[in-house]
């Protein structure tokens, strides 16, 4: 009987690690892959999570099935992260706002690779340097570390890009 609690506990763990796995893995591709990958793997996640729910549900005082679940959620969200880092798909957009230094950071960004458009707009306070860059996302990182370097007090946000076409995209320089 013991056994069996071990058996099921670690069941449920990996196939809720599988679970959410998948679950990041559909977002991910949401928008660049097929509809049919999407469709698959949508219908994976439900089949797998109703498994483990359906075994957990059963029972709410089993405390090894219920921690086996919780620690297979989070082990899951943890591995598609790792994935998704990985694969690194994908283009963001950074868009920084800076009052005094735009000239510097424009320059400083295009100088490590990437593809930079710098105008001018106005913010609560005047006159502003809008900085637009549209990067892999691996590599915003490296973006947002120059501009803060530069400017410790711009104000950057990171925009999924959905569709990137014509342009320089440029890929950093390491």
């Amino acid at each position: 009987m013991e056994f069996d609690y071990v058996l099921g506990a670690a069941l449920i763990f990996f196939v809720r690690v599988l679970s959410i796995t998948i679950a990041t893995l559909r977002y991910l591709f949401m928008g660049r892959a097929s509809k049919l990958v999407v469709f698959t793997l949508a219908a994976f996640e439900a089949l797998t999570f109703a498994l483990t729910f359906g075994v957990v549900a059963q029972d709410l005082t089993n405390i090894p099935f219920l921690v086996s679940y919780s620690l297979g959620f989070a082990t899951g969200t943890y591995v598609g992260l790792f994935i998704e880092e990985k694969l690194g798909q994908g283009y963001s957009t950074v868009n920084i706002i800076s009052m005094t230094r735009s000239l510097p950071i424009v320059e400083a960004v295009r100088k490590a690779g990437f593809g930079a458009t710098r105008t001018a707009g106005e913010g609560v306070s005047g006159s502003v340097g809008l900085i637009y860059v549209v990067a892999r996302r691996k590599d915003v990182g490296q973006v947002v570390k120059i501009a803060n370097d530069i400017d410790p007090k711009a104000f950057i946000t990171v925009e999924e890009a959905r569709s990137v076409s014509r342009g320089f995209l440029g890929y950093g320089r390491s």
